[in-house]
C-alpha cells in the first residue's frame, strides 16, 4: 500500500478513529493487527518470512536474557543471528552471490585452459522478495545484539514485540528503529494529544508536496533520460545525474515525513532521520545527515566494534596508538561503507557506491589536521562554499552508480559526460519548469532551516493566517501541479 495512493489515506483515519475509541493500554493490538494487515495488503504471499524473523527474535532474546552464562548468551545470540541474516541474504543477495560465482569461476576456467568455453547462463531464482525485509532484519539484529550487550531486557510480550518489528508506518523503508526507543511507547497510554496530531498533519502534508510536487516531477525528466542514456549528450546526463540528487532526496525524506507523521496522529514518535544534508560540508557530515537511523545502526553494530578490537588487538602487538587509529578507522570505514553499499543492493553498483563513500571519508580523516590548519586562513564562508560544493559534486558522482541498472551502464553515462556532445534535452517545458521549482524549494528549505533557523517560518509561524495561508497553499499546489502518477517510492525496492 504506497503512501501517496488514495486506499492509504482512507487506511490511516481508520486506524486513527479506532486507536483512540479503545483503552489505552490495548491499542498495542489495534497497532499489530492494522499492521499485519498493511503487510498482507502488499505482501501476503511472503508473510510467513516476517513471522519466521519474528518467532526467532522473540524467542532467541528470551533465552538470551534468562542465561547467565556467557557461552550460552553468545551461543543464542548467533543462533537469532544466524537465523536473521540467512533470511536477508537468501531473499536479497542469492542471485547476486550465484551470478557473481558465476563469473569468476567462467574467468577462472578461461584463464587456465586459455580459451573461450560455451557461455552459459547461470541459475537465477524467480522469488518474491518480502516486504521491508532490510528493515525489518536489521531491527531485529540491533535488539539481539543490545540484548547480549546487556543494554535492555527481553520484551516478555509477543504481540508487542511483533507490533514493534511492523510498526506500518515504518514498515517499508524505516526509519530503522531501536527497541529501547519504541517499545516502551507501545506499552503507554497514548493519549489523544492535540499538538502531536496537528505535528503530524503538517509532516504528512509537507511529505505528500515532496513526493508528489518535486519527486515524481524530477522522474519525469530523469527516467527519460537514464533509460535512454545512450541517446543523449553529456550535458543532459550531467543534468540528470543533479537532478536525481534532488529527486531521491524529495522522494525519501517525503516517505520519512509521511511515516513520522502518521505515527504523530496515532501518538508515537519515530526517529528522524534526515537532517538538512544539502548543508553538509563534508561526506562524513553528509552520512551524519543522510538516513541517519541506517548511519547510526552501521556506526553502533558494524563500524565501532570493527575499530575496537582492531586498535585493542594492535595494541597488544605493540603497534603505536596513532598508527592503531589510522588502520582501525579505515578498515572499519571502508568495511563498513561497502556493506552500505551493498544493503542498498545487491550489484556491483552498490558496492562501488559504497566504497567510493568509504575512500572519500579515509581521505577527509586522513587530511582533517591539514584541512583544519587551511580553514583558519579562509573565510568560513568561502569554506562554507567549498565544502558544501565538494560534498555535492561527490554525492552527484554515486548517483549515477545508484540509478544505473549496471555497471556497464554507470561507466558508459560517466564516459558520455566528459566526451558526448550534443543539445541539451528539455523535455515538455513544463516538466523542466517544475524540477527548476521544487529544487529550489528544496534548497530554500534546507538552507534556511540551517543558517536562518528563526525566518521564514510558514508551517511554524506565530501569526494564525500565515499558518492558514501555509498549508492552504500548499495544498493547492499539491492539486494542482502534483503528479498522481501511482509513483512507488524509490526506497521501497530497498
Amino acid at each position: 500500500m504506497l503512501f501517496n495512493s488514495i486506499n492509504y489515506f482512507i487506511f490511516l483515519p481508520l486506524v486513527f478513529v479506532l486507536n483512540y475509541s479503545i483503552p489505552g493500554k490495548y491499542r498495542w493490538i489495534l497497532i499489530l493487527s492494522s499492521s499485519v494487515i498493511f503487510y498482507m495488503i502488499g505482501g501476503i504471499s511472503t508473510i510467513a518470512i516476517p513471522i519466521i524473523i519474528i518467532l526467532t527474535t522473540f524467542i532467541c532474546g528470551i533465552l538470551i536474557d534468562k542465561s547467565a552464562k556467557a557461552g550460552r548468551r553468545k551461543l543464542y545470540f548467533l543462533a537469532g543471528l544466524f537465523v536473521n541474516l540467512g533470511i536477508l541474504i537468501f531473499f536479497k543477495y542469492i542471485n547476486f552471490i550465484i551470478t557473481t560465482t558465476f563469473e569468476i569461476s567462467g574467468l577462472i576456467n578461461s584463464f587456465v585452459s586459455s580459451k573461450q568455453g560455451d557461455s552459459q547462463q547461470p541459475l537465477i531464482l524467480q522469488m518474491l522478495i518480502p516486504l521491508g525485509i532490510s528493515y525489518i532484519t536489521f531491527q531485529a539484529i540491533g535488539y539481539l545484539i543490545e540484548l547480549k550487550r546487556g543494554n535492555q531486557r527481553a520484551e516478555k510480550n509477543l504481540g508487542i514485540f511483533a507490533a514493534y518489528l511492523l510498526f506500518f508506518p515504518k514498515l517499508l523503508s524505516g526509519p530503522i528503529e531501536r527497541a529501547h526507543h519504541f517499545i516502551p511507547q507501545l506499552r503507554g497510554k497514548n493519549e489523544f494529544n492535540y499538538e502531536m496530531t496537528v505535528e503530524g498533519f503538517k509532516r504528512i502534508l509537507w511529505g505528500l508536496f515532496l513526493k508528489l510536487v518535486i519527486a515524481n516531477h524530477l522522474a519525469i525528466y530523469t527516467d527519460a533520460v537514464f533509460n535512454n542514456y545512450e541517446y543523449h549528450s553529456g550535458v543532459t546526463l550531467l543534468a540528470a545525474s543533479v537532478f536525481f540528487v534532488f529527486q531521491l532526496y524529495a522522494d525519501f525524506s517525503g516517505y520519512t515525513e509521511i511515516a513520522i507523521g502518521s505515527a504523530l496522529i496515532l501518538g508515537y514518535r519515530l526517529i528522524e532521520n534526515f537532517n538538512r544534508p544539502l548543508t553538509a560540508n563534508s561526506i562524513t557530515d553528509f552520512w551524519r545527515r543522510w538516513h541517519i537511523s541506517l548511519s547510526n545502526w552501521l556506526r553502533d553494530y558494524i563500524f565501532l566494534p570493527i575499530s575496537y578490537s582492531l586498535v585493542r588487538e594492535l595494541m597488544k602487538k605493540a603497534v603505536k596508538q596513532k598508527i592503531s587509529e589510522y588502520v582501525s578507522y579505515i578498515t572499519g570505514i571502508i568495511i563498513t561503507m561497502t556493506i552500505c553499499g551493498i544493503w542498498h543492493g545487491a550489484s556491483w553498483n552498490f558496492v562501488i557506491f559504497g566504497l567510493f563513500f568509504g575512500i572519500i571519508m579515509t581521505i577527509e580523516f586522513l587530511t582533517r589536521k591539514v584541512r583544519r590548519k587551511m580553514r583558519k586562513s579562509i573565510p568560513s564562508l568561502i569554506d562554507n562554499i567549498i565544502g558544501i560544493s565538494f560534498t555535492f559534486i561527490c554525492f552527484t558522482f554515486s548517483m549515477i552508480f545508484f540509478r544505473s541498472e549496471t555497471l556497464k551502464d554507470a561507466f558508459h553515462i560517466i564516459n558520455s559526460i566528459f566526451k558526448n556532445d550534443g543539445a541539451f534535452f528539455r523535455g515538455v517545458p513544463s516538466t523542466l519548469l517544475f524540477c527548476l521549482f521544487g529544487i529550489s524549494i528544496l534548497l530554500l528549505k534546507d538552507f534556511t532551516d540551517e543558517y536562518m533557523p528563526s525566518r521564514f517560518l510558514f508551517f511554524k509561524n506565530k501569526r494564525k493566517y500565515v499558518r492558514v495561508l501555509s498549508y492552504s497553499l500548499t495544498i493547492i499546489i499539491i492539486l494542482l501541479i502534483g503528479a498522481f502518477d501511482g509513483r512507488q517510492f524509490i526506497y521501497f525496492k530497498f
